[in-house]
């Protein structure tokens, strides 16, 4: 559930003025930010230090966020991203976890994409996801496992509009085919 803007703009006032008051804050994103970045490393362990980190960053540079046309959720996922992007940078190895795979599928709907993904395992949707590029990965976990809009992507990946729409096009286009057993 998404705080409301105006509630969520008060809350991030008081953790300004006092850093006990961001607790709310971490409650409500914890859960979500942690699911993003554990699909994106494959690691509990490795994903609960760098979820911590995200937090801690947050939490040190509060007085410097600002609202402009960026919601505090975005800003999160923005040092969420950037900690994975930093934690392949530095290459230490980690193994993945087994069978910890987690739910990627989307909600059901009438979209052939959705319908295709739901008609396979957890386990080919997770290895077909993890052969696109990066921001492709990005893109659609945002928008299909976050449930983010596409503005606040673009905001994240620091594209525009077009760029992600055309990122999740040409991701969910790969996915189709590798699924279908074609090999790109």
């Amino acid at each position: 559930m998404v705080l409301f803007k105006e509630k969520e703009q008060e809350m991030v006032a008081r953790a300004q003025q006092d850093p006990l008051a961001f607790a709310p804050l971490y409650d409500h994103y914890l859960p979500k930010i942690y699911s993003y970045v554990y699909h994106r490393v494959h690691n509990s362990q490795l994903a609960e230090d760098l979820v911590a980190e995200t937090f801690y960053k947050a939490l040190a540079n509060i007085g410097k966020f600002q609202w402009q046309e960026r919601s505090f959720a975005c800003w999160l996922y923005t040092i969420a991203r950037n900690q994975v992007v930093d934690s392949y940078r530095k290459q230490e190895p980690y193994l993945l976890d087994d069978g910890a795979l987690g739910e990627l599928l989307a909600p059901p709907g009438e979209n052939p994409e959705v319908k295709a993904l739901q008609n396979c395992t957890k386990e080919e949707l997770l290895a077909a996801i993890y052969t696109l590029s990066p921001d492709q990965q990005d893109a659609l976990l945002l928008r299909f496992r976050e449930g983010l809009r596409l503005k606040e992507i673009a905001q994240i990946l620091q594209k525009n509009e077009g760029a992600i729409k055309s990122l999740l096009f040409r991701g969910l286009k790969s996915l189709r085919r590798r699924l279908e057993g074609g090999k790109q």
